[in-house]
């Protein structure tokens, strides 16, 4: 071996040797620190740390890091790193010549002679240093780990590595991260958390959980947190942006936060750490859909008629009717009117389709073409539009002269949509003889709408109380003048809107208008507080004025009758006409308010809507016929001297339907008196009992007979008083007695029915043709069947088929009224009289006295009153805080 090469082996070989040295005592000065990591990962990795608790997980983790710390620390004081000496000597003791220390010696004469042998002498060195080995260091290892754990212990840590597999990390990263939260109470706090979504989607409360990391929830959606805890926690929302707020304090000395979702959001509460966490995605709000079923015509009494249908994916809240002008006014090329849209059923529902009657003759664009178009609006405000439709809006027929001025010049008013001019500031104001310009001239500043509509009034009014008979409208139009003149504003000038449409109506069609408009205003208020869930006093409170606007509008049309020649209604002892109290076409009109008084009062909102628009209807279908001597002039019903000039088959007709309206009044009155004792309450006695108050004819005939309340023209008015007795009793007997009585009656009246018109076997006639003889049967079956029920002291079930007996009844009378009004028609058909008035009304029928209205009986509105005290009673005696809420959702929807 050269010198060159033996020195490069030797070079390696010290390296080599430096190293094992350095690992030696790496160990030497390392190996508790070592152990006791590996110690560490092992218990990690088995999972040792995940069994203990919060708490102890982390109050071991300080101490473990404060060992490990104090190890690693002596370890490095420990540490020596092995020198040069170290290192030669390591080689040099496996030879006697020592090579690596005889390389660097020097021969100490440098003579020829000597030198020569020194080189031999490095040759010889050199050549041993080829036979040196690493030194092994197994004695001074075997003294270090005599248990072989610097093998052992690594091989069980990728051992159980191996088996942990995907969780290691975890798990390591557990052990060293422990809920240091858990040192202070932490970890036993529970955060209650629940989003409640917006109103108009109609959903339920989510309770959120632990373990639910992805919750859907629709946009703008609340989320409530609640947690008890020693210091406030921090929210923490994270979205487009982050947001982060402090839990509030509550009374019961909990805390609370709120939070609206309006994006896809992570939210985590954070105190010593996360406490809880969940991800929330959006849910899509559609935009509502709209349009027309059938496009908008004009309907009676100049309504703008249409069909149409919505729909929405949490329900639609509103629908309005856009109205546009086709040729919009330069001023205001935007100018859009909306009008509100009758709803069917209460708002929120998702499928909607309706008929629409909406009266735009007050509109200020009557008469001009426009573009409509639907508006539907959804909970969250979104609103969607159907397709335009061209209309004209039909304009109210003014026949006056002076009231088609009047409203000329009120839609003038309210077409201009230009604001007043300004008016210059006078700087000589205070200067003596200065003019207070703005005070003075004003019309001056109005813009061509206004200035017009007040020349108008100015020329019609002109010298009139010469030739304007009204001084009352004549004042109206003179003070709508001084109106428009001191005007400084255009809404100052709008004001005269309303005298000038009265004045209008009060010159075309009298003081009735006046008394509908009351009646429509009251209606349009009281089916608003019932659709928007107004308040019980509200609505209690509409109601009345509601029963009153209807009570003055039957005078103002009792009086119109009157003065226009037709009779008056009949009168009762105390001098009031019986029109708006007892009798309309066969209805007891006082009935109809109590029931729609207590459908109100129950909450059944839909039933009360369609009832009041049927009131309303009725009302303003009312027509008086023209009678001579005693007749009462009220519709469905024949004056006394035109009685004795029917046919035969209509007069027998007419003669059963009152015999049986009698018997319907009874049958009701008894169905009340039996849910009374049913109640426990003592039975009303109302009226008198059939068969009883006057002489009775041969088999019971009730002709003749009358009940003081609802006395038909022509009839013996020779009523009892209204009796006492035990309850259960009146003059007719038990409540069983009474019932018997009833289907006495009713089989007489079919035996009457069966003799005047030829047909049927005993007790199988009919009174009158098209009306089957199984209907009245069936009531004879179902009076029998509450008699049975009443003397074996069942009054649940005998209620049960007297309402049944009763709606039959209601139903023959309505047949019965049919036929009379055909037979009616087709008689005056045949004279050649008009059976329409000249507005195209039928004159008698169903749409004039009320027929086919359909009115809940009393029992079914005492037990809808019953449920609710109940549910009344128990929301006050709830102490379930659930309990509560569910009663508390009821007691709303009822």
């Amino acid at each position: 071996m050269d010198h060159g090469e033996g020195l490069n082996t030797l070079g390696k070989k010290l390296a080599a040797t430096r190293r094992r040295l350095t690992l030696l005592a790496l160990g030497r000065a390392w190996w508790p620190a070592f152990v006791f990591i590996a110690l560490f990962l092992a218990v990690a990795l088995a999972g040792g740390f995940d069994r203990l608790s919060s708490f102890l997980a982390a109050a071991i983790l300080p101490a473990l890091m404060i060992t490990a710390l104090g190890l690693s620390w002596l370890s490095w004081r420990r540490y020596r790193s092995p020198s040069e000496a170290d290192v030669v000597r390591a080689l040099d003791r496996q030879s006697e010549l020592r090579p690596v220390t005889s390389l660097t010696d020097r021969p100490a004469d440098p003579a020829a002679g000597p030198a020569s042998l020194w080189r031999a002498h490095r040759e010889r060195l050199i050549s041993e240093i080829g036979n040196l080995r690493l030194p092994r260091l197994k004695s001074e290892w075997a003294a270090l780990d005599p248990y072989r754990l610097r093998y052992i212990v690594p091989v069980g840590v990728v051992a159980l590595a191996l088996v942990a597999g995907a969780a290691g990390p975890g798990r390591i990263g557990r052990a060293l991260s422990p809920d240091l939260g858990a040192l202070v109470g932490a970890d036993k706090m529970i955060v209650e958390a629940w989003v409640t979504p917006p109103e108009h989607t109609g959903r339920a409360p989510i309770f959120l959980q632990a373990d639910m990391k992805n919750v859907r929830v629709p946009v703008g959606s609340e989320i409530t947190l609640r947690t008890q805890a020693p210091s406030a926690p921090k929210l923490i929302l994270r979205g487009d942006r982050r947001k982060a707020e402090r839990f509030s304090r509550t009374p019961e000395g909990a805390y609370e936060a709120r939070a609206r979702i309006e994006e896809d959001t992570r939210l985590t509460v954070n105190w010593w750490g996360e406490r809880a966490r969940w991800n929330f995605t959006i849910l899509p709000d559609e935009v509502p859909l709209i349009a027309f079923d059938t496009l908008p015509e004009p309907g009676q009494r100049d309504q703008v008629t249409f069909k149409w249908k919505a729909g929405d994916d949490y329900g639609v809240t509103a629908v309005e009717l856009a109205i546009r002008l086709r040729v919009p006014h330069p001023a205001a090329p935007d100018a859009e009117d909306r009008v509100p849209v009758p709803m069917p059923g209460a708002p929120g529902a998702k499928e909607l389709a309706a008929t629409a009657q909406l009266d735009l003759t007050r509109h200020r664009w009557v008469g001009l073409p426009v573009d409509l178009r639907l508006v539907a609006r959804d909970g969250a405000g979104q609103e969607g539009f159907s397709e335009p439709v061209p209309f004209i809006l039909p304009e109210k027929l003014f026949l006056d002269p002076l009231a088609r001025a009047a409203q000329e010049a009120r839609v003038t008013v309210l077409r201009e949509p230009r604001p007043y001019a300004e008016v210059p500031k006078n700087e000589q104001a205070i200067s003596d003889g200065a003019i207070n310009t703005a005070a003075t001239g004003r019309l001056d500043a109005a813009p061509d709408g206004v200035r017009q509509a007040a020349l108008m009034l100015d020329a019609v009014t002109y010298r009139g109380e010469m030739f304007i008979n009204d001084l009352g409208a004549f004042m109206g139009l003179r003070m709508a003048l001084g109106t428009l003149q001191s005007a400084g504003t255009k809404q100052e000038a709008d004001a005269v809107e309303p005298l000038l449409w009265s004045i209008a109506l009060k010159l075309e069609h009298g003081s009735v208008a006046d008394a509908r408009a009351r009646l429509e205003a009251a209606r349009a208020a009281l089916e608003r507080a019932l659709r928007d869930g107004a308040s019980e006093e509200e609505i209690r409170r509409l109601m009345e004025a509601f029963r009153d606007a209807a009570n003055e509008y039957l005078a103002a049309k009792m009086a119109e009758a009157m003065a226009g020649g037709l009779d008056g209604p009949a009168q009762q002892e105390d001098g009031q006409a019986q029109a708006g109290g007892d009798s309309l076409g066969g209805q007891d009109f006082e009935d109809m308010l109590n029931a729609l008084q207590d459908l109100t009062e129950t909450g059944a909102e839909e039933q009360a809507r369609q009832l009041l628009s049927d009131i309303t209807n009725m009302l303003e279908n009312l027509e008086f016929q023209r009678g001579e001597g005693q007749g009462d002039g009220l519709p469905g019903e024949q004056a006394e001297g035109e009685e004795g000039d029917l046919p035969p088959e209509e007069q027998e007709l007419t003669d059963a339907m009152r015999r049986l309206s009698e018997i319907l009044r009874e049958q009701r009155q008894l169905n009340d008196d039996t849910l009374a004792q049913q109640r426990g309450e003592q039975p009303g006695q109302m009226g008198e009992q059939p068969g009883e108050g006057s002489e009775q004819g041969e088999g019971g005939d009730m002709e003749g007979q009358g009940t003081g309340e609802g006395q038909e023209p022509g009839e013996d008015g020779g009523g009892a008083q209204e009796g006492e007795g035990e309850p259960g009793e009146g003059r007719g007997g038990t409540l069983a007695e009474r019932q018997a009585e009833l289907g006495r009656l009713v089989e007489e009246l079919a035996r009457r029915g069966g003799d005047s018109g030829g047909q049927g076997e005993e007790g199988g006639g009919t009174p009158g043709d098209g009306v089957d003889e199984d209907t009245l049967r069936g009531i004879l079956d179902a009076q029998r069947r509450a008699e049975r029920a009443l003397e074996g002291g069942n009054e649940g079930r005998a209620v049960i088929d007297q309402e049944r007996a009763t709606q039959m009844l209601s139903e023959l009378s309505r047949e019965m009224a049919n036929q009379i009004d055909q037979m009616r028609a087709n008689r005056l058909g045949e004279q050649g009289q008009n059976s329409n008035d000249p507005l195209g009304r039928p004159l008698t029928g169903a749409g004039n006295d009320g027929q086919g209205i359909e009115i809940p009986s009393e029992s079914e509105r005492q037990r809808a009153k019953d449920i609710l005290d109940e549910l009344r009673r128990r929301y006050g005696e709830a102490e379930d805080e659930e309990e509560r809420e569910y009663l508390r959702r009821l007691l709303e929807r009822f």
